[in-house]
């Protein structure tokens, strides 16, 4: 329903507009420099020019009448649960670094957390649940993410795992088990056991992209995987073009272009990328 603009709806219109601009000069930078495929730089080029033209005319005509934008999942803020923010990466970090990911005992700011009531009294609901509805993949889901967000990585793992069980063909449960998969296999000393994560996560990943081609984040792990894991350059290279088609200005949309730009620029003397 259109609406007047109010001050803080045309401050909000303005910002999103000068977003979209410089995304497109950043576009055509990312063209020239051969970051980006034809059928993408299309893809993403018609989707900011459109939106940019509907932020125009809404700060012009004072009346905001864009396309309410797609309902945002509760996967997709998964990742940033608890003001989990990823830093900006380059394509030689690992998978935890590219996912703000902690390691154990530590919060979302890096600290130790405190002893929480609230807290435990939250996973005991959560764990109440989970024991009511052992089959129900969601609350195993929101469980999981409770956990890692508290820094128990491994019992986030055994939660995901569970949910992959009882539904076997959940997008979300499968690129997230893929996903923790692989950041616990940086954090075990044994090579094969290493290994074995690694392969596994892919896997996971794999089957997540078949579950739902359109679930981006996937996407972007599948990506790092394949990069991080396997020194698949060109299917990674796929893979994060793939993501910022689904979600041009995800939460991982700086890492993705990041990643691409690194990936694709030659080491110095060499043809390839640097391990």
């Amino acid at each position: 329903m259109s609406t007047k603009l109010d001050p803080e709806e045309r401050q909000e219109l303005e910002q999103e507009r000068d977003f979209l601009l410089k995304s497109l000069d950043d576009l055509e930078g990312e063209r020239s420099a051969g970051n980006i495929d034809a059928e993408s730089y299309t893809e993403l080029h018609d989707d900011y020019t459109a939106r940019a033209a509907a932020t125009i005319r809404a700060l012009r005509d004072g009346i905001d009448a864009r396309p309410a934008p797609p309902p945002s999942s509760w996967r997709r803020r998964g990742l940033v649960i608890g003001g989990i923010v990823a830093l900006a990466v380059l394509a030689s970090v690992t998978l935890a670094a590219a996912l703000g990911a902690r390691l154990p005992g530590q919060t979302s700011s890096g600290n130790a957390p405190a002893a929480s009531t609230s807290r435990d009294g939250r996973q005991a609901r959560l764990q109440a649940a989970v024991d009511a509805n052992p089959n129900d993949a969601t609350v195993r889901l929101a469980l999981a993410r409770f956990l890692e967000e508290s820094g128990d990585m491994v019992g986030s793992l055994k939660q995901l795992d569970e949910a992959v069980r009882v539904a076997p063909e959940n997008a979300d449960a499968l690129a997230d088990a893929g996903r923790v998969r692989f950041i616990v296999a940086g954090q075990v000393p044994s090579p094969d056991a290493q290994r074995q994560l690694v392969a596994s996560a892919r896997s996971l990943l794999d089957r997540a992209v078949q579950a739902n081609p359109d679930h981006a984040d996937a996407h972007f792990y599948r990506a790092v995987v394949l990069l991080e894991g396997f020194n698949e350059v060109d299917a990674a290279v796929s893979e994060f073009q793939r993501y910022l088609v689904l979600a041009p200005d995800g939460p991982f949309a700086t890492q993705a272009r990041n990643a691409l730009a690194q990936t694709l620029e030659p080491a110095p003397g060499s043809g390839t990328v640097p391990p």
